[in-house]
């Protein structure tokens, strides 16, 4: 059962590789985490329990997780080098 055209890969989606917007989802996820807790501390808050600072931790990657989702079509597609 040979056939005469190898498998090929199917062609690489348009716009920017999977592991950029992995670094992009965590840096926005960290700078909102960390804004957060700033606006906590500028509001007097003086201590977050742990289940408050999980809270925040959490409610801060599922905001980059979104903001990267709208944010990752609009991103310029990145020119690759053929594979030889």
């Amino acid at each position: 059962m040979s056939t005469e055209h190898p498998a090929r890969r199917p062609d690489a989606p348009a716009g920017p590789p999977r592991w950029l917007l992995v670094l992009l989802a965590a840096g926005l996820s960290l700078l909102l985490a960390a804004s957060a807790l700033l606006a906590l501390d500028a509001a007097g808050v003086e201590s977050v329990s742990q289940v408050g600072f999980f809270a925040v931790v959490v409610a801060a990657a599922l905001a980059g997780g979104g903001l990267t989702r709208l944010l990752g079509p609009r991103l310029p597609p990145v020119r690759r080098p053929p594979r030889s």
